[in-house]
């Protein structure tokens, strides 16, 4: 075989199982303990310590664009977020959170007051009738 970068011919070498048995066993701390992580395992250990670690960073699964803490999604997602779906408290219908505002100014079950000035408070689609 030949080296990709220099083209010279490599030296055959075998992995020493033992070793690397010896290597996957040695105590180690998560990568991310700066981030707060307590996890002590092997080595051999923190790849799958990692699939689920709550310190990792992602992007929010609602796709808002926000990067965060696996551990932090559940409360961005139900609280935060700007795509989380959310229930008008007027007509009911569900909406993402940055569209409520859009909806609230056209919201036919929204109290308004009666265009003719005459003091009654009805909901807007009765407004237009």
């Amino acid at each position: 075989q030949f080296c990709s970068c220099c083209k010279k011919e490599r030296e055959q070498t075998h992995p020493n199982i033992h070793v690397n048995n010896m290597i996957l066993c040695f105590k180690c701390y998560c990568p991310l303990i700066s981030r707060g992580c307590d996890w002590l395992g092997t080595l051999g250990d923190c790849e799958n310590h990692l699939d689920t670690c709550g310190y990792v960073q992602e992007m929010c699964k609602l796709k808002c664009g926000v990067v965060l803490q696996r551990n932090d999604h559940v409360t961005h997602e139900k609280e935060n977020c700007v795509q989380r779906i959310v229930k008008c408290e007027h007509c009911e219908k569900n909406f993402k959170f940055c569209g409520l505002t859009e909806h609230l100014d056209v919201c036919p079950k929204i109290k308004v007051l009666c265009l003719l000035k005459c003091g009654v408070v009805m909901c807007r689609d009765k407004v237009a009738n």
